[in-house]
């Protein structure tokens, strides 16, 4: 089984839904003829006792397993035989070169790094080229020396860094990282790191979160590691007096003792204040009782760090942050270990971040174009993406609270012609299905209808057609509420729909282009809404910059391209399809949906409109039909049928 096919039983397993030829032909960048094929390959291999992939005509594919425990057996066979697999991709080789130079002090000779890749010397001389750009964005370099081969060199702290950012992160687990670390060091010495941590954090009272943890573990093996390869880490000494004072570096130095003693290991003073910073960066978690010690807990300067980021999100977005205490609590409690890692260029592995990119894309705005430049305007520190995630998880509890705290109903009334019996029975219905959105004022006749105080109602949900044009939306629904009457009622509750027509534009609408490259569609809407006088001529700039930051593909073919202020007078999207997808960041886009949002609709009612569109985006069988359509007519009906 190739790996093709690997991936294609892989996305067929994770899905509940039918997969077309076409959607999993997109995905993997080939033909749908050759999807057939594989499928006919796969069924083959597995047999029917096993698995088959069942073919629904005009439908797609599902994966039906036959036998769990064979099926499971044969993915872990699979997965084996991929140990030795050699790398043929250039991503791939970079990835493998780059653990390779990291993982080994020593040089390495070009010709056998070639023969264990099985490339040429120019192919392997670009590759390198790759590498030495990547390193240097670490502040490394890549030393080659005639006739001894080439190395990574630099400064300590920020080789041990590259090694936890680029060997790990990328790979993460969320508990058990053993696997992982066999790398680096034997599991058992790995269980004695990990005890000996936990040991010492239980007998000192620090209790960290699972993340925290992991990280710790993997920063102290890749000490270790280092320090056996005789590479120390070196502090400066107005650094070095500051920890020591710290109950960190107390601790640290039980950690290291235990370790020394069974490892046969010396670390050295420098070594354990680097332990004692790596402490200081953990996140700590909290509980109800430490609410009142807040203020005594936490740095002035951390204090006024929160205060002044939540004071500027309630200026931008008006959510009243500032007066959430719990909301303060935690962000400071988050910020306090995360300044001290970014003050030592130390790393911190989120492995929820393209979930929380995917989901929360509001509070991860919200955190990116706000917190982050508060803290770069008072500490000077360039957060990452990683950490920025963290902040936008904060802010989206808060967001909750919120919401559950100021739960509105919209107020309903129902139009019944067929008697007070059935009047009451849907009555009855509504309010078990929309307890918590719907406030039913009560039933009424068709010919008092027009004797209502439409000023007191947000909707009405009628059984008959009503062909008067009223000041509220109207919902004609079955007395019997099918599944279909409540979708109609969800999506106006919800509030999708009129989202949808009010910011999707006929104008600002363009299907299955053909553009190779996200700077070439980000130009082409920006020229757009300049030759309509929508924004000035560093519009595309504005864009650019933001996709520097942290890039707006969002998987599922979806991209949200967007400049870092608001530049128009009024919010809408510009959205675009296209024939083939591109790639974006990366990953594969085919669905570009630009937001144009202005500094009034920002502060008022942004989080709604970022809420409809993650749901439209998240959805993958829609992305499907929209790119499938081939008018704006045909695009908003199939929206509207969502």
């Amino acid at each position: 089984m190739n790996n093709r096919m690997k991936k294609i039983v892989q996305l067929l397993l994770s899905s509940n839904e039918l997969r077309t030829s076409l959607e999993l032909a997109t995905i993997l960048q080939v033909s749908s003829k050759t999807i057939q094929n594989d499928v006919k390959k796969i069924n083959e291999i597995f047999e029917n006792n096993i698995a088959f992939i069942k073919s629904y005509r005009g439908k797609g594919y599902f994966l039906q397993i036959n036998d769990d425990k064979k099926f499971r057996s044969s993915l872990k066979s699979f997965s084996e035989k991929d140990v030795q697999v050699i790398p043929t991709e250039p991503e791939e080789r970079i990835q493998f070169l780059m653990e390779k130079l990291l993982l080994q002090s020593s040089y390495l000779k070009m010709d056998d790094l070639a023969d264990e890749l099985f490339v040429s010397r120019s192919t392997l001389q670009s590759d390198i080229n790759d590498v030495r750009q990547v390193v240097k964005k670490y502040g490394l370099t890549l030393e080659h020396k005639p006739n001894y081969g080439i190395r990574i060199t630099g400064n300590e702290m920020e080789i041990r860094f590259c090694i936890s950012e680029y060997v790990f992160n990328h790979k993460s687990g969320l508990v058990d990282q053993s696997t992982e670390l066999i790398e680096i060091l034997p599991k058992e010495e790995f269980v004695w790191i990990r005890d000996s941590i936990l040991s010492n954090l239980r007998k000192y009272g620090i209790v960290i979160t699972d993340v925290s943890l992991n990280n710790l573990i993997t920063h102290i093996a890749i000490a270790y590691k280092r320090i056996r390869e005789k590479e120390d880490v070196e502090i400066v000494q107005a650094e070095f007096g500051e920890i020591t004072d710290k109950k960190e570096y107390i601790v640290a130095q039980e950690i290291v003792k235990k370790m020394e003693q069974k490892l046969n290991v010396s670390f050295s003073k420098n070594e354990v204040a680097y332990l004692a910073i790596h402490l200081q960066g953990t996140k700590k978690m909290h509980s109800n009782s430490e609410m009142d010690e807040i203020e005594n807990y936490l740095e002035e300067d951390i204090r006024q760090l929160t205060r002044e980021i939540l004071q500027r999100i309630d200026s931008v977005y008006s959510l009243d942050f500032s007066e959430d205490n719990e909301l303060i609590l935690s962000l400071s409690l988050h910020l306090e270990p995360a300044i001290n890692r970014y003050k030592y260029q130390m790393n911190l592995r989120n492995p929820l971040l393209e979930e929380i990119k995917n989901k929360y894309l509001f509070s991860y705005e919200a955190a990116l174009t706000v917190a982050a430049g508060v803290i770069q305007e008072k500490f000077g520190i360039t957060i990452d993406e990683n950490e920025i995630g963290y902040i936008a998880l904060h802010f989206e509890a808060a967001l909750e609270r919120k919401k559950q705290n100021e739960k509105n109903k919209k107020r309903c009334l129902i139009v019944c012609a067929s008697g007070l019996g059935t009047a009451q029975l849907l009555l009855l219905k509504l309010k078990d299905r929309f307890y918590d959105e719907l406030n039913i004022l009560g039933t009424t006749e068709y010919y008092n209808l027009k004797n209502q105080d439409f000023k007191s109602l947000d909707l009405i949900i009628s059984t008959i057609p009503i062909p008067d044009k009223l000041p509220v939306p109207v919902i004609q629904v079955s007395t019997l509420l099918g599944k279909q009457d409540v979708n109609k009622i969800e999506r106006l509750v919800r509030g999708d729909i009129a989202v949808i027509e009010r910011y999707m534009l006929k104008n600002f609408t363009y299907l299955k282009m053909d553009f190779s490259t996200k700077e070439e569609i980000i130009q082409f809407l920006g020229k757009e809404l300049l030759n309509a006088g929508l924004v000035n001529e560093h519009f595309v700039d504005y864009v650019l910059e933001r996709e520097r930051y942290s890039t707006t593909s969002f998987g599922n073919l979806v991209a949200v391209p967007h400049p870092m202020d608001p530049q128009v007078d009024e919010t809408f999207w510009s959205v675009v399809t296209l024939k083939s997808p591109i790639q974006w960041g990366d990953k594969l886009v085919q669905f570009v949906c630009l937001l144009n949002i202005s500094e009034q609709n920002q502060m008022e009612d942004s989080k709604p409109m970022y809420d409809v569109l993650m749901k439209l985006l998240d959805n993958r069988l829609l992305v499907q039909k929209i790119l499938q359509c081939n008018t704006y007519a045909e695009l908003k009906n199939t929206l509207k049928k969502v």
